[in-house]
């Protein structure tokens, strides 16, 4: 009996050997446990699944950039990867799907790097939904706790990453990489028809949110450890496509919107108060407020025609824009002012004076073509009674707890400053 159990457990022990050797070789999310071999292993198609959280948990730290901007899918989306034009050089960490729990570990543990000069964060309603706190990939990520080579055991050792691996391997063989959700060039109205298809579910998704000021909480409670020692705080509300946008409007969330950008002018007024940037990347102190919402010259741009092929200027589709338009919500950051009538500095001015404004270019946009043809398409939904139920989610004491200590190993202001220094 004894022979067959040692001949199990060496059976079990190598088989567990074998499968984490597979998936630490393939590193199906680019962490860097792996060899790039040509034709095996050596494109990561697969690195943006799960939504990029373990990547970018991996990547804080390892990227030569003094700033990191993150947010949603919107982010990764509207932004490029690496922005070199940039004071001390820009890098993408936006998670796809991410909320402000996920944020507020992410933005702790980038706080950990010294030479971090700024932290640009996108903001909007959705960010704080009280919903699911987390995704699943976000346990076995580096922002769970902040431990890059526990993280890398925890991702080896997954069943997930084993599935994400062999995908990687063979696609890697075949030549046959998965065909990114946005491209330059599309099936004749494949684009159109992605424009058509957001708003009543977007609609419906309004009606049932809601916001958490918790969330709220949990997130600036880590922005105020950044700007305490010496990081500049940017937030930007997302620029999404009328087509998006009118759905917040037409579920009756109008004044909840507006809520929402008050409440966010004031806590970054707040933050604001928490100290000196160390090393400022934009004009404003320790914290800024952009807001590129609310019907701004983009986000009511034509929609592509019903046979278009090559790429909207702007838009993906309505909630996500294009890198090009990242870069201009840089520029005017830049700037510290409008540029072509684009932006709102919420830093700068009571986000109450800018309401009217944004009603009027609302109407404004409704009696378009477009605004016709979306306000009857949103018809039927408003006529629908009740909406789908909206379960909220706290966030335990034991999840506080591992936020104080992972705010409590932000890098000082000095070694901020030393940092700068050198």
């Amino acid at each position: 009996m004894q022979l067959y159990t040692r001949l199990f457990l060496i059976i079990l022990g190598s088989a567990l050997a074998l499968f984490v050797a597979f998936n630490a070789l393939v590193d199906p999310y680019d962490t860097g446990t792996g060899p790039r071999i040509a034709g095996l292993t050596a494109e990561k198609t697969r690195v943006h699944e799960d939504g990029r959280r373990v990547q970018v948990g991996h990547q804080i730290g390892q990227v030569n950039a003094g700033t990191l901007i993150t947010g949603s899918s919107r982010t990764v989306d509207g932004f490029p990867v690496e922005v070199e034009d940039w004071p001390g050089g820009l890098w993408n960490a936006g998670i796809r799907g991410s909320n402000a729990f996920e944020l507020a570990h992410l933005a702790a543990i980038a706080g950990r790097e010294a030479n971090l000069r700024c932290f640009i964060v996108g903001l909007d309603m959705a960010e704080f939904a009280s919903g699911e706190k987390y995704k699943p990939a976000f346990p076995i990520s580096r922002l769970a706790d902040g431990r890059r080579w526990v993280a890398t055991a925890r991702v080896t050792l997954s069943p997930n990453t084993f599935a994400r691996a062999v995908q990687t391997v063979q696609e890697n063989v075949t030549g046959t990489a998965p065909e990114p959700p946005f491209r330059d060039v599309y099936q004749p109205g494949e684009q159109y028809r992605r424009f058509l298809n957001t708003p009543l579910p977007t609609l419906s998704y309004y009606r049932a949110m809601r916001v958490s000021p918790e969330r709220m909480d949990f997130l600036f409670s880590t922005l105020e450890a950044l700007a305490r020692e010496g990081v500049q705080v940017i937030g930007y509300i997302h620029p999404v496509h009328a087509w998006n946008e009118e759905a917040i409007f037409a579920a009756g969330r109008t004044q909840a919107y507006f809520d929402f950008r008050s409440q966010m002018a004031a806590r970054f007024a707040a933050l604001e108060q928490a100290g000196e940037p160390v090393n400022a990347c934009v004009p404003g102190g320790a914290a800024v407020l952009w807001d590129f919402s609310g019907y701004q010259p983009p986000s009511t741009t034509p929609l592509p025609a019903s046979d278009q092929t090559i790429s909207h200027d702007v838009y993906h589709e309505p909630a996500h824009y294009l890198p090009a338009l990242g870069l201009q919500m840089l520029a005017v950051m830049q700037a510290g002012e409008p540029i072509d009538g684009f932006g709102i500095n919420l830093s700068q001015s009571d986000p109450r004076n800018s309401e009217a404004a944004i009603l009027a270019r609302r109407e404004a946009y409704r009696s378009t073509p477009d605004g016709e043809r979306l306000h009857a398409m949103l018809a039927p939904g408003l006529t629908e009674t009740g909406s789908r139920g909206w379960q909220s989610v706290g966030i335990s004491h034991a999840e506080w707890r591992s936020l104080i200590a992972l705010n409590g190993a932000i890098a000082s202001r000095e070694e901020r400053l030393a940092a700068s220094a050198d």
